[in-house]
C-alpha cells in the first residue's frame, strides 16, 4: 500500500466553519486510512509466521512464534477498534456541527400585534345658543 499524502497547508490560515468541518472530516478520513495500513501490517505478520507470505520462503515459524504473532496482532486489532469507534464518535459530532451550520428553511414570521385602538369618547357637541338679534 502506498503512503498517503497530506495537503502542503499555508501558514496563514484563515478558515470558517465550513472549512473547519472539511477539515476535521479530511483528518478523520487519513486516520482511517491510517488504521487501514496498521491492520495490512499485522495481516502481513500472521502471513509471514504461517509461512503464506512470498518472503517467508513457505517456511513457517515454530508454533509458540506463530501463538506470540496472534497474541500481538491480537492486541493490535483491538486498539485499532478503539481507535475506530472513537473516530466514529468524532465524525458524529461533526455531522451534527455541519448539520447546525445550516440555514433555517422555514421563513421567520413576525408576531401578530393587536392594532392599537384609541378609547372610544362621546362626541362633543357645542351649547346650543340663542340667536343674537
Amino acid at each position: 500500500m502506498s503512503m498517503p499524502n497530506i495537503p502542503n497547508l499555508n501558514p496563514q490560515i484563515s478558515v470558517n466553519r465550513d472549512d473547519a468541518v472539511n477539515i476535521i472530516l479530511s483528518s478523520i478520513g487519513m486516520e482511517e486510512l491510517s488504521l487501514a495500513y496498521i491492520l495490512n501490517a499485522e495481516a502481513e505478520k500472521i502471513q509471514f509466521a504461517l509461512g503464506t507470505l512470498e518472503t517467508a520462503g513457505g517456511q513457517a515459524s515454530s508454533m509458540t512464534d506463530i501463538l506470540e504473532t496472534n497474541k500481538l496482532a491480537s492486541k493490535m486489532v483491538r486498539n485499532v477498534i478503539k481507535n475506530q469507534m472513537l473516530l466514529s464518535m468524532k465524525m458524529e459530532d461533526t455531522v451534527d456541527l455541519a448539520e447546525q451550520a445550516q440555514p433555517v428553511t422555514q421563513p421567520v414570521t413576525p408576531p401578530v400585534t393587536e392594532p392599537v385602538v384609541p378609547p372610544v369618547t362621546e362626541p362633543v357637541t357645542p351649547p346650543v345658543t340663542e340667536p343674537i338679534a
